[in-house]
């Protein structure tokens, strides 16, 4: 009922599930925030049903790299992911998806814009701009018991953790070290 359609992984209900129940447990565990850099100007050279493709290889290679019987995966929609990792080697996952990511998303472009490293296209003066390969960021919080009251606020600090990922050019993640 909440799974995307795209990818069919849960949803946003679902995923403010997996993290109320991971406080409720009072266990400690790790949420991750995904999102695809430069997408948007690959969706528009390559197309949506291309967009739809790299939304996909994302999926599959997220879903692929979460322990099912730990952690959790939703797509929360567009190019946006959280996974909750309950698993000891969360960070070494979260290295391996982008590892992975880059080596089979290049597959999802022309020779050209491989050894170009990125697609050219005109903004709405006529100007034209670069936009590097699409990548992906991930922007993690550690979440210690009693630590967060809620959800609401996990996901607050998982979009500032996201932003300075996304702050490093290229597939990068960024873990939020801060203390409550």
């Amino acid at each position: 009922r909440y799974a995307n359609p795209l990818t069919l992984l849960p949803g946003n209900v679902p995923i403010d599930e997996a993290i109320l129940n991971c406080l409720s447990a009072k266990v400690r565990f790790v949420v991750g925030y995904f999102d695809l850099d430069n997408f948007k100007a690959f969706n528009d050279v390559y197309g949506y049903r291309a967009g739809d493709a790299m939304i996909q290889l994302a999926a599959k290679i997220l879903g692929e790299s979460v322990d099912p019987t730990l952690d959790f995966l939703g797509h929360v929609g567009g190019d946006d992911y959280v996974a909750v990792f309950k698993s000891a080697d969360w960070e070494l996952r979260v290295q391996q998806v982008l590892a992975r990511f880059d080596a089979e998303a290049r597959h999802h472009f022309t020779q050209e814009h491989q050894a170009l490293g990125g697609i050219v296209t005109n903004n709405r003066q006529g100007q034209a701009v670069f936009h590097p390969l699409t990548s992906l960021s991930a922007g993690l919080i550690r979440v210690d018991v009693g630590e967060f009251d809620s959800h609401a606020e996990i996901s607050q600090r998982l979009v500032e953790a996201k932003k300075m990922a996304k702050l490093t050019p290229g597939s990068s993640y960024f873990i939020d070290r801060r203390q409550r």
